[in-house]
């Protein structure tokens, strides 16, 4: 685990969060991460075709004529198809006059359930598309969801779409169950987001991989009442003494683990945390099903040990 940068998060914040009793009813059961609220949306998906590592934010000055053409053309002739390349989609554009919101001019939000992305070709595609990020965001508890987006406050559509700009994409990576762990320690010391975040920089610093080592922070927080949660540095060093073992467990059985029958890690029945950590941490794809559960068995046993000492 090497030494790394970190996100730039403003500390400063320090109002208490909303209160899920402060949200109209009518909103009350879900959000969504590609848009959350009126005032922007997440185009980060699109177009369907892209070049690696694509940030929006890199373009902005042409993708925000691109966005206004699109909007203007599609009024005019709606379902004219025209050739997608790598940076631009026709039907991708601004979805208000003001330009707030940006998104697919054919989705059937748009067109009273009528589904249009067929007209672009890609439309298996279009419709499969959801990043991990929006998976896990799915998953979290509404109060939670409104926490965790406490740190996207005022971001336009163009720097929320982006990766590097926002935060909120490296941090949802550690999964549910990190998340609603930390969210309601914040909520029951009336901890802004943004101080949580200082107070657990774990979070965002680039030496820990959240995928990759979610399952070492999962395991350790799930033996953690909220309100004796450990203290970053605590944390941190927990999660180190974890992941050594687990590296000398693999070292040691891995004779036993390389037996048939041997299972790609994630159809094994573990959990997808731990089958990520295998996958991500150690490049492990296939192993012996049974000796992987006996290590992740042995891991909260560890942890136990761990955590009372």
């Amino acid at each position: 685990m090497n030494e790394g940068k970190t996100f730039s998060v403003d500390t400063r914040g320090t109002a208490a969060p909303a209160q899920v009793h402060d949200v109209p009813a009518s909103r009350r059961e879900t959000r969504s991460l590609c848009v959350p609220d009126p005032g922007r949306s997440c185009f980060g998906c699109c177009p369907p075709i892209r070049p690696a590592h694509y940030d929006p934010l890199d373009w902005v000055s042409s993708l925000k004529r691109e966005f206004r053409e699109h909007r203007e053309l599609f009024a005019q002739s709606p379902l004219l198809p025209k050739p997608i390349v790598g940076f631009s989609c026709w039907a991708l554009g601004y979805l208000d006059a003001d330009g707030l919101q940006i998104g697919c001019l054919l989705h059937p939000a748009r067109h009273a359930g009528q589904d249009l992305r067929h007209l672009t070709g890609y439309m298996e595609k279009c419709a499969r598309e959801r990043c991990l990020q929006a998976r896990h965001f799915d998953r979290l508890s509404f109060w939670t969801q409104s926490y965790w987006l406490g740190l996207t406050e005022g971001l336009g559509s163009f720097y929320y779409s982006s990766p590097k700009a926002n935060p909120l994409f490296h941090l949802l990576l550690w999964g549910p169950a990190v998340l609603e762990k930390l969210a309601a320690l914040g909520r029951m010391h009336s901890l802004h987001v943004t101080e949580l975040v200082h107070q657990y920089p774990f979070l965002i610093h680039e030496t820990w991989n959240p995928r990759g080592h979610r399952f070492l922070m999962e395991t350790i927080l799930e033996k953690s009442r909220e309100a004796v949660l450990p203290d970053n540095h605590h944390l941190e060093e927990t999660a180190k003494k974890l992941h050594e073992a687990i590296g000398g467990e693999l070292v040691r059985l891995q004779e036993a683990l390389s037996r048939p029958p041997r299972l790609y890690v994630h159809r094994a029945g573990l959990s997808d945390a731990f089958a990520d950590y295998l996958r991500g941490v150690y490049g492990i794809m296939k192993a012996n099903s049974e000796g992987l559960c006996r290590i992740r068995e042995r891991a909260c046993t560890w942890v136990q040990r761990l955590t009372s000492s």
